[in-house]
């Protein structure tokens, strides 16, 4: 009878403990399949519809800055004596094929107030050559479909305006009534001006935006909703845009592909965390059972076999690896793999928040971070700068030297920008290819700006040679600086859009410069656009 009662016990034990070990099994596997994994996936089309919509600000920041520009011919007293045919050297004076590459032009238009062609200039698609015309006949017949889209706008008041027109390929157009430069007396004609979507244009973006875009057109009307096609490591994201001027429902799409490297980490981080807790779980029962076999039923002899199977451990703060037991033995292999497992989660924190070229903090950091700062400076509230510092004619820099010599140029740069910024306490990253961008919490305009003026002294010391650079003999950088009590609006990215428009102002006033940007007046637009280039 006493011989059955310690088995009875044990089998009971046994059960119980295995029945625990089930249940818990289980409910980690529903947690897993019902909230982790699904939190996963929403956090990555979260962060996907992030980049999207980082390029959708991209490109209407290109369109309003197309707007911009047509306004500011359109308000001038020299088209406005042009159209009314009292400039005739209007044209030699303004127009030129360098004019219409340096801003991205494809196709300018001046009509009469009752909508016909008063002059035509652009460069041809197929030729590559710019040209004038009066009349969309002989060689200028490739305007043809433009002039009739703007003619039809015209005639539909839809003018003023940003519109896309499903060309091949398409294109963005900015229109505007042709007024003097007070605005006085009534228009005499409007004023048109295209930007096509190119494959120069996407390169442009690409670089701008630091991710692979690519656009289609479709004969649909635009989706209200994104969309999202998985395929193994990487993941197509589109948004729709509504295209104007066609007799049926187009739209054109901006697509994304996003390497899902990120995802696929975390979740496989996840589930090895998962394994290891089962495998923690069932360590522990096992445990018990054999503590109950070494001090109930079994002697000592049975857990010391079992122990001597596992391996050794490392530091332990109670004491237990010290023990010249099976306990220490057990306990000094947990904690080996545990550190290695800490080890392995520093480095993967690291990797995601660090670029890999340079070793300066990585934009998604740097947006962590931005939050951070603005909600901080909002509450307090205290100053807060950010800067956006770009590489002078970078790509000049890889065509010339080659893309290795322009990964050591941007490490070199790095390491500068680095220094400064460690010796006056501020955060700068890489968020672009050649692109950084930096924030200076509780710090003055004037501060900021000479904060930028050592930045790029910085860079000049360095004396990297640029043969190349139309702005000096080596490497260069401009800087856009704003403050946060000059944005739009109280937003992280109302702030960083006004220091992408100070760094704008920079390179259209030569490059190798820091400007501070300044709010523009009242029913103005930026002062680099007051007057046509």
């Amino acid at each position: 009878m006493h011989q059955r009662i310690p088995r009875s016990l044990r089998f009971r034990f046994f059960v119980a403990l295995g029945g625990l070990l089930l249940c818990a099994i289980a409910s980690l596997a529903a947690i897993s399949a019902w909230l982790i994994f699904p939190t996963l996936q929403a956090e990555e089309r979260a962060t996907v519809k992030r980049e999207l919509d980082r390029v959708e600000r991209s490109f209407k920041l290109d369109q309003q800055q197309l707007h911009a520009q047509v306004r500011d011919w359109a308000h001038w007293d020299d088209t406005y004596q042009f159209i009314r045919g009292d400039y005739p050297r209007y044209a030699d004076v303004n127009f030129s094929q360098e004019m219409f590459e340096d801003m991205r032009y494809q196709f300018m238009a001046f009509f009469t107030s009752s909508g016909e062609v008063h002059f035509l200039a652009g460069i041809n698609p197929e030729t590559g050559s710019y040209q004038t015309c009066r009349a969309t006949i002989g060689d200028c017949s490739w305007m043809t479909p433009w002039v009739n889209s703007m003619q039809a706008a015209i005639e539909d008041n839809r003018t003023d305006q940003i519109s896309i027109y499903a060309n091949h390929p398409p294109a963005i157009v900015a229109s505007s009534p042709v007024l003097r430069t007070d605005k006085r007396g009534v228009s005499p004609g409007w004023l048109f001006k295209t930007r096509t979507l190119n494959s120069e244009w996407l390169s442009f973006m690409e670089v701008y935006t630091g991710l692979p875009i690519s656009l289609s057109l479709s004969h649909e009307s635009a989706p209200l909703s994104d969309s999202f096609s998985f395929s193994g490591n990487t993941v197509v994201a589109e948004r729709y845009f509504p295209v104007s001027g066609s007799p049926t429902p187009m739209s054109l799409s901006i697509g994304i592909e996003l390497n899902r490297t990120s995802y696929l980490t975390s979740l496989t981080t996840f589930r090895y965390v998962l394994l290891w807790t089962a495998g923690l779980m069932i360590m522990v029962i096992a445990l018990v059972l054999l503590l109950l076999e070494k001090i109930v039923l079994k002697p000592l002899r049975l857990l010391t076999q079992f122990t001597q199977q596992v391996g050794t451990d490392g530091t332990d703060t109670y004491g237990l690896t010290k023990r010249n037991d099976e306990i220490g033995l057990l306990s000094r292999t947990f904690q080996e793999q545990f550190a290695c497992q800490q080890q392995l989660n520093a480095e993967l924190l690291k990797l995601s928040t660090h670029d890999a070229l340079t070793g300066l903090p990585n934009r998604r950091l740097f947006d962590q971070r931005l939050e951070t700062a603005f909600a901080e400076a909002v509450l307090a509230p205290n100053a807060l700068a950010v800067m956006m510092l770009d590489i002078d004619h970078f790509k000049l820099y890889n065509d010339h030297y080659g893309h290795q010599c322009g990964d050591e140029c941007l490490q070199q740069v790095a390491g500068a920008f680095n220094s400064i910024a460690t010796a006056f306490n501020f955060l700068i990253a890489r968020t672009g290819g050649e692109e950084f961008s930096a924030i200076l919490p509780g710090v003055s305009p004037e501060s900021a700006k000479e904060i930028g003026e050592q930045l790029t002294q910085a860079i000049d010391h360095l004396q990297l040679p640029h043969a190349t650079s139309p702005v000096k003999p080596y490497v260069t950088v401009s800087v856009g600086i704003a403050m946060l009590k000059d944005s739009k609006s109280p937003s992280a990215s109302a702030v960083m859009s006004a220091a992408d428009q100070a760094l704008y102002l920079a390179k259209a006033a030569g490059r190798h410069q820091v400007v501070l940007f300044k709010p523009p007046l009242a029913n103005t637009t930026f002062s680099a656009h007051n007057t046509p280039l």
